[in-house]
């Protein structure tokens, strides 16, 4: 599955073919990465990165997980998915990462979009959830622009560089989406 964001750039359905060229961009982009996300210093190797997207393979069968490899110009440039999908409770969470080069450009908060409109409309969800860390102030920018609803903080409720983060729990219903 291919999902145009525009001319120059999509979200192409998790493909463990890309392992090599994901390896490569966390890699390049290790410093920028860790700031905010606990798995990047246990990746390291393609066959690392393998194992993940087969992993995500394995969920997405299960109706788990729903995760895509966002390309630029041709070139990937980070991750985006709907995970922890909960078919009973309707629920999901939208998680995403993007090289430092990439960022600043719109595609996070275009991707985001196409992800509500896959949860809302083809996967029937209710309510879909993004955590960012409370000092992470791009990642919050997303939800806040979309207009997601602010819920409140999860106290130290993920660990990155041997600490905890705190994270701001943001949701947005299917009764407060706006197709766009």
């Amino acid at each position: 599955m291919i999902i145009p964001l525009n001319e120059n750039t999509k979200l192409v359905f998790n493909q463990v073919n890309h392992a090599a060229e994901l390896f490569a961009l966390v890699d390049g982009n290790r410093a920028h990465l860790s700031r905010f996300l606990p798995w990047v210093p246990h990746m390291l190797s393609v066959t690392d990165m393998e194992r993940y997207l087969l992993n995500c393979e394995k969920l997405n069968r299960e109706g788990l997980d729903t995760s895509f490899n966002i390309f630029h110009r041709d070139q990937v440039v980070g991750r985006i998915g709907l995970s922890y999908i909960n078919k009973a409770n309707k629920t999901a969470n939208i998680g995403y990462w993007l090289s430092e080069k990439a960022q600043g450009s719109g595609l996070i908060g275009s991707a985001v979009k196409k992800l509500l409109a896959l949860a809302y409309e083809e996967l029937k969800l209710n309510r879909v959830e993004i955590k960012a860390a409370t000092i992470n102030q791009r990642s919050k920018a997303i939800p806040e622009k979309l207009g997601f609803r602010f819920e409140g903080i999860l106290r130290e409720a993920e660990w990155v560089n041997n600490e905890p983060l705190d994270l701001m729990l943001y949701s947005l219903l299917r009764s407060e989406w706006t197709k766009e």
